[in-house]
């Protein structure tokens, strides 16, 4: 599981997604190198629209974990 937080939003406070991520990587038996919990943290963005750079990066980071976690082989 993949959450991503924005530490600069003024709608959602990014604490919630670190408490959910903790509670589950607490609460999870699996193996963390097979089925992590992680969080992808983002400073200076907020809810509203962002550089196009970062868009990017942010969904090279999602599509990439979901590749990895999923079976797919990235060449």
């Amino acid at each position: 599981m993949l959450f991503t937080v924005f530490d600069s939003d003024t709608r959602v406070d990014p604490l919630h997604a670190r408490k959910m991520c903790a509670a589950l990587q607490h609460a999870t038996a699996g193996d963390p190198d097979t089925r992590p919990v992680l969080i992808r943290r983002e400073t200076d963005v907020g809810h509203g629209a962002r550089a196009v750079s970062r868009t990017v990066a942010l969904a090279v980071d999602q599509l990439s974990f979901l590749a990895a976690h999923t079976g797919l082989e990235l060449s």
